[in-house]
């Protein structure tokens, strides 16, 4: 959700723990060419209003002036009021490997639908049709989008995957990436167990492991099928461990659940690690 108020802040995400026990984490879009990234210690705001953005945005004390990235929000032992405790202009992690010749600001970036947490629908004037973006939403989620640029480098022209178009940035930093929108494709199916075995033997073929066969990660279109999620890949020389994940295609591909799949939005696609999350 993103919203704008009369003090021109936009909220742009949000991560809170459902129990309010550990800090919330939101990133907010100031005078539309700063990001902020803030922390709010558990219980200084109501739990039921902080990811709603007008009640929130209006909740919050006013954003410091000056040059900075990082803010964090405490309780005023004197009054109660939510105040900025902390704020630092911090060297943030991007993502180290550029290897694409594209860079595209992502204030650049015209969004059309949030498709999941962190991957978006967009428009650009590079590109004649919508696609996706993904990105990093916090700092300390870049090691998962740094290794998942490095896997589309190593499947580049291999036709595995969607089309790399180029990194997104953020104040000069490399946050995620753009890619070719899937659209018109439907997830695979049983009947599809032999085109997903073809593209994963592809896979293995560069000694890659997926590391995330759920069949949401398999798309068809056209009667071709399309890999996607690479969050988890990682080169692997053990002939034992990639046959082991050929195998478990076909059972990956009848399981009746939705692991794996878009799901509520109510819920984040939490990466590797991370534990789950509401979001706003």
């Amino acid at each position: 959700m993103t919203a704008k108020t009369s003090t021109n802040l936009q909220l742009l995400a949000t991560l809170v723990d459902s129990n309010d026990e550990e800090e919330s984490e939101y990133r907010f879009l100031v005078d539309e060419k700063h990001v902020k990234y803030v922390t709010v210690d558990p219980g200084v705001l109501p739990k039921n209003d902080r990811t709603f953005a007008p009640v929130l945005i209006a909740m919050l004390p006013p954003f410091p002036p000056g040059d900075w990235n990082e803010g964090h929000i405490s309780k005023d032992p004197l009054t109660g009021h939510p105040v900025f405790s902390r704020n630092t202009n911090s060297d943030l992690p991007g993502i180290k490997n550029i290897w694409h010749h594209t860079e595209i600001d992502h204030l650049e970036l015209r969004k059309l639908n949030r498709v999941r947490q962190n991957i978006h629908e967009v428009a650009h004037p590079l590109f004649d049709r919508p696609v996706l973006v993904k990105f990093a939403e916090f700092p300390w989620q870049i090691p998962y989008f740094e290794a998942e640029t490095t896997t589309y480098q190593w499947i580049d022209g291999e036709g595995i995957g969607p089309k790399f178009l180029g990194h997104v940035t953020e104040a000069g930093r490399v946050i995620g990436f753009v890619m070719e929108n899937i659209d018109d494709a439907r997830t695979a199916e049983p009947s599809d167990l032999a085109a997903c075995q073809g593209v994963l033997m592809k896979l293995h073929s560069l000694g890659i492991k997926h590391g995330d066969i759920n069949k949401h990660n398999f798309l068809v279109r056209n009667e071709k099928v399309v890999l996607v999620d690479f969050e988890t890949a990682q080169k692997s020389s053990e002939r034992e461990e990639l046959e082991s994940e050929y195998r478990l295609l076909e059972h990956s591909l009848s399981d009746p659940s939705r692991r794996g799949g878009v799901g509520s939005p109510v819920i984040s696609e939490h990466l590797p690690g991370q534990r789950p999350l509401e979001t706003g």
